[in-house]
């Protein structure tokens, strides 16, 4: 019997009838579950951050992972567990971490777990997630403004520490409390005009 080739292999396939599959036909919907009064200012330092949200760790036996997301003026609109992990461990997708920021078009977010040891030096693994969430936020548009730590000895800021990946302007006015200024993305139109201008200057 004669051995087909991989070219009659092939058609051989696409001629094949390919059987109807029903798909999912969904919608991501979100839902207010409840409200929390933080103050009417936005945050200016990690320790206001820290102060918000340690009591929602203050029962947990496990580490836990917070995201709480921020508008262009740095004012929180809203905060969800993204994570919950064992005794000395959580496993952080970077998908979840994100997730709410895109559903609420929030343009930065800040990061916060738990050591139920209640020692929050931060880990090796600590340092690694930093990293990925930082290099996430890049590629999404997302900013990360802080990644903190809480335990019973307080709290650990990598912003005030300065050991986030990379210090930007935003950030530095949370970690020092100057936030007269309010960050602002250059517009499309604007990049547009500034790459406009540099194309007329290589070409003088």
């Amino acid at each position: 019997m004669r051995q087909m080739s991989q070219k009659e292999r092939l058609d051989a396939m696409l001629d094949r009838p390919i059987p109807k599959k029903k798909v999912g036909i969904v919608h991501l919907e979100m839902v207010k579950e409840s409200r929390r009064l933080y103050g009417t200012s936005r945050f200016r330092t990690p320790e206001e951050a820290a102060e918000m949200v340690m009591p929602m760790f203050e029962r947990a036996h496990r580490e836990m992972v917070l995201v709480m997301t921020m508008d262009s003026k740095l004012e929180i609109q809203a905060a969800e567990i993204a994570a919950v992990g064992g005794l000395n461990y959580c496993y952080i997708d970077m998908k979840e971490i994100f997730k709410l920021a895109i559903l609420n078009n929030s343009a930065y977010i800040i990061c916060v777990h738990n050591h139920p040891s209640g020692d929050v030096s931060p880990s090796l693994d600590d340092d690694k997630i930093t990293k990925r969430m930082w290099n996430a936020g890049q590629i999404l548009g997302i900013g990360l403004i802080d990644h903190i730590i809480v335990g019973e000895s307080g709290y650990y800021s990598y912003k005030e520490e300065g050991r986030m990946p990379e210090e930007t302007e935003q950030s530095n006015e949370y970690k020092d409390g100057l936030m007269e200024k309010t960050p602002v993305r250059p517009s499309l139109l604007q990049m547009q005009k500034e790459d406009k201008n540099d194309s007329v200057n290589e070409c003088r």
